[in-house]
């Protein structure tokens, strides 16, 4: 994810561009102190995520976030900024801004607000060419963080938390396409009728997407499609087994 920095107090700058640089899956793209420089880097560059200050000299950053808006640019805005009053915020809530950052901030709040940031950017990507309810539910519901571990008693009864690993890498391996319970059954070794509960369990969760048809002998059959290809790999992991 491509990051540009609009901010002219050169401490927050400073602090801005270290904490960047302790996060993953982000490059900084440039960083400016006035909304003149942002626009000609924004009319060259692609970015996908705008943190932005919003009393910057004799501008006012959001009427860079308006700009934005008409032009409907695909880019992500996070405010961090002194202005606490309720109609600045009023109107970045409007705006649709992804979030809204207070000065002084720590680390872990600056570290949520661009993961979320990340992680829609990541869902984004991933969107069929016609979504399907669940990706509009993942990607519209603010839900960040990973899945909660596991605990056998969380299970459904018959359900192991090792099988269900099992099930998990098998299912994380087919992402990209769709897939069959005979499929993962194959792969895992383990019947159809177990596969067919994990990957129920997995449906309940909102890690798969399932969907059923008639097969040519009018036999139900289902297929399946990840939507959440992150929290299978930590299900399958290990210690994630239990």
């Amino acid at each position: 994810m491509r990051v540009l920095i609009v901010e002219d107090d050169p401490m927050v700058m400073r602090l801005n561009v270290e904490f960047l640089n302790r996060l993953d899956g982000i490059s900084l793209v440039a960083q400016c102190e006035d909304l003149p420089a942002a626009r000609e880097i924004l009319a060259r560059e692609p970015v996908d995520l705008l943190l932005l200050d919003v009393f910057l000299r004799e501008h006012n950053g959001l009427s860079l976030v308006r700009e934005l808006r008409r032009q409907a640019r695909d880019v992500q805005i996070v405010l961090i900024t002194a202005a606490s009053e309720m109609e600045t915020v009023r109107e970045a809530k409007l705006l649709g801004v992804a979030d809204y950052l207070v000065k002084p901030f720590e680390f872990e709040r600056f570290q949520e607000a661009l993961n979320y940031c990340l992680e829609t950017h990541r869902r984004l990507a991933k969107l069929p060419t016609r979504a399907h309810q669940r990706d509009l539910d993942s990607l519209f519901r603010r839900e960040t963080g990973a899945p909660a571990p596991i605990r056998p008693g969380d299970l459904p009864k018959g359900l192991t938390t090792n099988s269900l690993a099992q099930v998990a890498r098998a299912a994380g391996d087919q992402c990209g396409n769709s897939f069959t319970t005979e499929a993962l059954s194959d792969n895992t070794g383990m019947s159809r009728v177990s596969v067919r509960k994990y990957l129920k369990h997995l449906v309940d969760r909102g890690l798969l997407e399932e969907s059923f048809h008639y097969g040519q002998i009018g036999r139900p059959s289902f297929t399946y499609r990840c939507l959440d290809l992150d929290a299978l790999r930590q299900l399958g992991e290990p210690a994630s087994a239990g």
